[in-house]
């Protein structure tokens, strides 16, 4: 079977982010001080949807055993305070031999800092791991000024053909909040 006609066999919802927030460490900071932020974000739909051990096989067995989600994700205040750059996740398909993981073919995840794969342990953490993202920002706040200043954070995520999925891409932005620079 042709890998064209894999990628038809399944109808994914089109895929979204959501639960875009940024969360302040302290809602007021003097100018000296940074501020802290959490930024974080979910993929749903077709991507979630697809990431799934029975996927897994299949494509694992079309040989298609790697993933890569390449994502960006910026703060602003009208203007750029901050930004990951371009990062890259991927999830690696492979033949386990644990007898502790449930199918034969799982999925590591490795994440855009570089450091050791992660087996997860199940299904739903797998999906957890992969497509959950949390980032984490410090700001100078004279940066900013004195005042109070709005902050939005923009994610943009991106993924490419599988076996089983077309490429896509999605953007989102969070709903501003608001910190108060003394």
């Amino acid at each position: 079977m042709s890998l064209l006609d894999r990628r038809g066999e399944y109808s994914w919802q089109p895929t979204t982010l959501a639960d875009v927030k940024i969360i302040l460490d302290k809602g007021t900071v003097s100018s000296g001080e940074d501020i802290g932020m959490t930024v974080g974000f979910r993929v749903l739909g077709g991507l979630r949807d697809s990431f799934t051990p029975s996927v897994w096989t299949l494509a694992w067995e079309d040989n298609d055993k790697l993933v890569r989600l390449a994502m960006e994700t910026t703060v602003s205040s009208g203007k750029r305070l901050a930004t990951t750059g371009k990062e890259v996740r991927r999830a690696r398909f492979y033949w386990s031999r644990d007898p502790d993981l449930p199918y034969r073919i799982w999925s590591a995840i490795v994440r855009e800092d570089g450091g050791a794969p992660i087996i997860p342990s199940s299904a739903d953490d797998a999906r957890a791991e992969f497509l959950d993202v949390v980032k984490r920002f410090e700001i100078p706040a004279g940066s900013l000024g004195k005042g109070s200043h709005r902050l939005t954070a923009t994610v943009d995520v991106k993924w490419g053909r599988r076996t089983y999925i077309e490429k896509g891409k999605a953007s989102a932005k969070s709903k501003p909040v608001e910190v108060k620079v003394e």
